[in-house]
């Protein structure tokens, strides 16, 4: 089986309008699941078989990609949620974490001359 993750995200709203984030075929899978019986339909069942095909090994993900993609926006449960750029979701790195990356000896020599 390919690796079941998604391309790109999809962020959906849930029937409380909780957002989650659905990064692969088996957050699809869940997602799908969840929904009210009453609520599924024929593109929600083609949703599920293409998610279960591809988890199985018999279609790609980006076909599931796409089948569940179009279902959420059927349904009207995707959200946009902005993503930042990695160079702002990275480790912060302060001050005193410089400092504490540094060997001894330097803190030591700083502390001499001041």
């Amino acid at each position: 089986m390919e690796s079941a993750t998604f391309k790109q995200p999809v962020f959906v709203k849930d029937e409380g309008h909780v957002v989650q984030k659905i990064g692969c075929v088996m957050d699809a899978i869940e997602f799908l699941e969840e929904w009210p019986v009453e609520r599924r339909g024929l593109l929600h069942a083609a949703a599920s078989d293409a998610c279960y095909s591809a988890y199985d090994g018999r279609k790609s993900v980006e076909a599931a990609n796409k089948a569940f993609m179009t279902w959420a926006r059927r349904v009207d449960v995707i959200e946009d949620v902005p993503v930042a750029p990695p160079w702002m979701t990275g480790p912060k790195i302060s001050k005193v974490d410089h400092l504490l990356a540094q060997p001894l000896s330097i803190h030591r020599a700083r502390h001499r001359t001041r």
